[in-house]
């Protein structure tokens, strides 16, 4: 049997990053067995890579225990930290182990660049990686010419006519690379070391990109590549 409980006596920091002040929670010791989560990811053979989605590698789903503690556990934190006004009701719609497997040069240009998951202002991301600080973790941005750091409904469309515009005049296509640090089109703003059993909570609409080693050869073994768990919670 695989445990796949949260650690309900994990260390929790809290981080508000760039102009807009964006709620990010760190969480150390996030689950009680994190080699079990490991353990589970097997050998990669049942990942499989979805194309309706920018993800730069492969997904396996996680049993609902796993993603029903997430809000068990951090329901509170969605009034108290991120200050989200909430009726009393936490749904998580997704939990997937994932492995960052894309070479760079396979890349769409849409993974070349810092992204959202989604415009939806009641929606965040929990990131758990099951991997060492070497395989990168993820990092913040704002976008240069438009001071936007949280893509909401109302900016997404001038947002993303201008990043078309910008990455087409740069030329990003030929020249295929995971996003890294700075560039002339976006400012990291603030970013987080990957480690062993550690998680992220932060808003989907915020601007982030994994940072992806590629120099470490993105292995598509569990054991040996960046694997985490993806999860997204609605908060009503």
């Amino acid at each position: 049997m695989f445990d796949f409980s949260l650690n309900s006596k994990a260390t929790v920091s809290q981080v508000l990053i760039g102009v807009e002040q964006s709620p990010l929670l760190i969480i150390d010791d996030f689950a009680n067995a994190p080699n079990d989560l490991v353990d589970y990811a097997g050998d990669g053979s049942l990942f499989r890579a979805d194309k309706q989605n920018f993800y730069p590698g492969k997904r396996k789903v996680m049993p609902e225990y796993y993603s029903a503690q997430l809000c068990q556990h951090y329901f509170p934190h969605f009034a108290d930290f991120f200050q989200h006004h909430t009726d009393g009701r936490a749904t998580a719609i997704m939990s997937a182990l994932a492995i960052a497997d894309t070479k760079a040069e396979n890349l769409r240009p849409m993974q070349m660049l810092p992204h959202i998951d989604t415009p939806k202002e009641n929606q965040y991301a929990v990131v758990h990686y099951l991997c060492a600080k070497e395989h990168g973790g993820t990092a913040f941005y704002r976008h240069r010419s438009t001071a936007v750091e949280r893509v909401t409904q109302a900016k997404l469309f001038n947002y993303a006519s201008q990043v078309k515009k910008e990455a087409m005049a740069n030329q990003i296509h030929k020249n295929p690379c995971y996003m890294s640090d700075s560039n002339d089109m976006f400012e990291q703003l603030y970013s987080v070391t990957a480690k062993f059993n550690r998680a992220i909570i932060y808003p989907s609409n915020l601007l982030h990109s994994g940072n992806i080693n590629t120099a470490l050869g993105l292995s598509s073994q569990p054991k040996q590549g960046r694997l985490t768990i993806g999860s997204f919670i609605l908060v009503d």
